[in-house]
């Protein structure tokens, strides 16, 4: 009987290590000893990365009265500097607290008093569902780096957060790195947040350095004198189409997170710009309403929608 009983506890013992085994695989390992390209997995949710391999620049976990943040900040490096960056965090409640977590979140990223999601002249686009406590997001903008990183116009200790760009682990990577920093970052941010999703807060940074993407050098990164600055695109004409095409990207990625994180569909942004991939035709109804936002948006001018807009009536 004592070698049944023993037997039974290896077993057992055999199994907690397997399934300890099979947790860990569920998400990726993050370590700056590694590369990472295609996808990696956040907190049991799959993240599609840009093109080629990625670094990790800074991973952080917090707990404070049963409210954990967790955030990994990845970047693409090539000709020592930043080709790209993709930060993803998460905020989870578990239901403690939630309307004064709510509440400090939305001050952070939906109706901060320096960023939010509203129009902003740095912006390209914002779109906003919110409803009580729950918020979905997205902003397209061009960012002065140097000034995110060391001139923020938030107060992070008032504020109570900080952008991947101010952290010390992101700062640190590039001082040992000896990376030059970009002059103009070009973003695309998804927010999701509800209470009906375990108290769940997901938040992701896609962003680009224009200068290895074919559209020249970036001349003034000052994010009020840029060419990136929706004011002067149009003396840009390839610098325009990037931002264009980045707007449409930004759109196809929100669609994809809304699935991922299982958005209910009312509270889904419409975005009116997604290609079906099964069918060959594309909607004039969803053109128009793609040109609608690039117009409202400033990156097209009245003239230029007009005219696009008459193409495709014909």
């Amino acid at each position: 009987m004592k070698k049944i009983i023993n037997s039974f506890k290896i077993i057992f013992i055999f199994l907690i290590f397997l399934n300890s085994q099979n947790l860990s695989a569920t998400n990726t390992w993050f370590s700056k000893n590694k590369t990472y390209s295609e996808q990696v997995k956040f907190r049991g949710i799959e993240y599609e990365l840009l093109e080629g391999n990625w670094e990790l620049a800074n991973k952080y976990t917090w707990h404070i009265m049963g409210i954990q943040g967790d955030g990994v900040t990845l970047i693409q490096v090539e000709n020592n500097s930043i080709k790209a960056l993709i930060e993803i965090g998460q905020i989870s409640t578990s239901g403690k607290k939630q309307a004064q977590v709510s509440q400090i979140i939305d001050r952070a990223f939906i109706s901060g008093v320096t960023d939010g999601c509203y129009e902003k002249s740095e912006y390209y686009l914002t779109k906003l569902w919110k409803e009580g406590m729950s918020s979905n997001c997205l902003r397209v903008r061009h960012i002065d780096l140097k000034k995110e990183m060391y001139d923020p116009d938030y107060n992070k200790d008032a504020d109570g957060y900080e952008e991947p760009y101010s952290t010390a682990g992101f700062k640190h990577f590039i001082k040992k790195r000896k990376l030059e920093i970009p002059k103009v970052l070009i973003s695309h941010q998804h927010f999701y947040m509800s209470p009906f999703h375990g108290g769940r807060t997901v938040i992701v940074y896609i962003d680009r350095n224009p200068e290895f993407f074919n559209v020249g050098k970036t001349q003034i990164g000052d994010e009020n004198n840029s060419e990136y600055h929706k004011s002067n695109l149009n003396n840009h004409p390839k610098k325009k189409k990037f931002v264009e095409d980045i707007i449409q990207k930004s759109f196809a990625y929100h669609a994809n997170f809304e699935e991922k994180l299982k958005v209910k569909d009312y509270q889904k942004l419409a975005l009116g710009a997604i290609n079906n991939k099964n069918t060959k035709n594309k909607s004039i109804v969803s053109e128009l309403e793609k040109l609608n936002v690039l117009f409202k948006s400033g990156v097209i001018t009245k003239k230029e929608f007009e005219a696009a807009k008459q193409k495709l009536l014909k």
